[in-house]
């Protein structure tokens, strides 16, 4: 989540972390040090008892985002069930699944329906592939190698063309958690069209977003959120417009059109976070939901 200039540079460290592509040597130096920083504390949470059959190491859940992963993740799995019905014979994609925050605690939902989860981050697949699928073989996950400037800079595809691989009317579910915030408005559009090409009639788009309405936008004029947003482009703000799809706010508004035109309507209004009118952090963004029609 964006925040200052310090945020971003140690995002930015994360980019030898997050592929397994070819590196040059002082690359590949950095990232074994790296790596092997983040194995110590591995053991340590395993010395402390906090360890989980499903908890992925920390060099997987490095770039995911703030606060625990596994309380977070329990936590939009609860929302998802309470409030959106989800239930044992449901079938969820999850776009942008990393290393399967909310797919862990699925597996206590999903006992009769399926998942899929797909990223660009090739090593966070693997170890979910590897470790969640053979305990629960409904659960499966696929890698797709979109281009994007800090999780896959060297990506052969395209996010304002991708197709999700899932077939059309196939789930009831389409979850987009942290993802939106990384899109720009060609991906945006694309992503919101799949998601109502996948969902059945009925089926529901849930997304979490940082999402600006006009008393956001004057505190982001003020500085008086929580993460800054210094770059207006009318419909969407930017964090960094050297590297703009480190994270994204959109004007509700705009998102709401760009849904309705592929046949996503919104269910409720949004639950906001925290993110957009205090200063406190660590800090929430918005959760939305988009019915298919």
């Amino acid at each position: 989540m964006p925040g200052t200039k310090p945020d971003l540079k140690s995002l930015r460290a994360t980019k030898y972390t997050s592929s397994t592509r070819t590196a040059g040597s002082l690359e590949r130096l950095r990232r074994l040090g790296y790596n092997a920083g983040l194995q110590v504390l591995d053991l340590w949470d395993t010395l402390r008892g906090r360890d989980h059959p499903l908890l992925p190491p920390r060099r997987h859940r490095r770039f995911i985002g703030n606060g625990d992963f596994l309380e977070v993740g329990r936590q939009i799995t609860a929302y998802m069930r309470d409030e959106l019905g989800v239930g044992p014979g449901h079938d969820v994609l999850d776009a942008g699944c990393g290393a399967g925050r909310i797919a862990v605690p699925l597996t206590d939902v999903l006992t009769e329906g399926s998942y899929l989860g797909f990223d660009i981050v090739p090593h966070a697949v693997e170890w979910c592939s590897r470790t969640i699928t053979p305990r629960h073989p409904n659960f499966r996950f696929a890698h797709v190698d979109i281009r994007q400037e800090i999780y896959n800079p060297q990506g052969t595809l395209s996010a304002a063309d991708f197709r999700f691989p899932a077939d059309d009317a196939a789930f009831d579910t389409a979850a987009l958690v942290g993802l939106i915030s990384h899109l720009r408005p060609a991906e945006l559009d694309n992503y919101l069209a799949e998601s109502a090409r996948v969902l059945r009639p009925g089926g529901q788009c849930f997304a979490t977003a940082y999402l600006v309405d006009d008393t956001v936008a004057a505190n982001i004029a003020r500085g008086t959120t929580a993460f800054e947003f210094t770059h207006d482009h009318g419909d969407y703000y930017v964090h960094s417009e050297e590297e703009p799809t480190y994270a994204i706010a959109y004007r509700l508004e705009h998102i709401l059109s760009v849904a309705e035109r592929h046949g996503l309507r919104m269910l409720r209004d949004p639950r906001p976070g925290t993110w957009g009118v205090s200063t406190r952090r660590p800090a929430s963004m918005d959760l939305l939901v988009l019915e298919r029609a």
